[in-house]
């Protein structure tokens, strides 16, 4: 059984990918909900949104509006990365899922969920050299509150330039 339901549809923008839901995400049956994180208020700042605050799933499902979807590499465990079981990361179903879905770009929140991913271990933020079929690959700091070191040197820097890439896609079909 997973944990927290994909949010997927066609022809997205984006798709952002995670590791797996926090303890508190899980809790609440809500992506990035544990506390610190910072995926909504970049979310906000990306889409040009008042801020949203998510208590629920179906909440979640407003991102779907803004042409943006959500899933995560180990659907079926909850906690840190460090906490969660290597082989319950199911790179194939998320391989299967982009390629279906074919989003214009995938954006890994956070080099572990990249790693996995990519099945390589040396990662770098930024745009990624590789594509999933037709979409091209992004890696973000995380946004999960743990991840302050990387966020401090790299997360302004990298979410400012996901919200570049998204504001020219939307130019882009207007």
């Amino acid at each position: 059984m997973h944990i927290l339901e994909d949010i997927l549809a066609h022809n997205l923008f984006i798709i952002f990918c995670g590791s797996a839901a926090s303890r508190k995400s899980a809790e609440r049956g809500c992506y990035y909900c544990g506390p610190g994180n910072k995926f909504w208020p970049q979310f906000s700042r990306i889409t040009g949104r008042e801020n949203i605050i998510p208590g629920s799933i179906e909440d979640c499902r407003i991102v779907l509006k803004f042409g943006i979807g959500l899933t995560d590499l180990n659907k079926t465990e909850s906690g840190s990365d460090r906490s969660l079981t290597k082989s319950e990361y199911d790179t194939g179903s998320f391989m299967q899922k982009m390629l279906e879905y074919a989003p214009r770009y995938i954006v890994f929140n956070g080099k572990e969920a990249a790693r996995h991913a990519l099945k390589r271990r040396e990662i770098e933020y930024g745009m990624q050299s590789e594509m999933i079929g037709e979409s091209a690959l992004f890696v973000a700091p995380s946004t999960s509150g743990l991840s302050a070191k990387d966020w401090k040197y790299h997360g302004e820097e990298c979410w400012g330039r996901i919200g570049e890439i998204y504001s020219e896609m939307q130019a882009g079909e207007d």
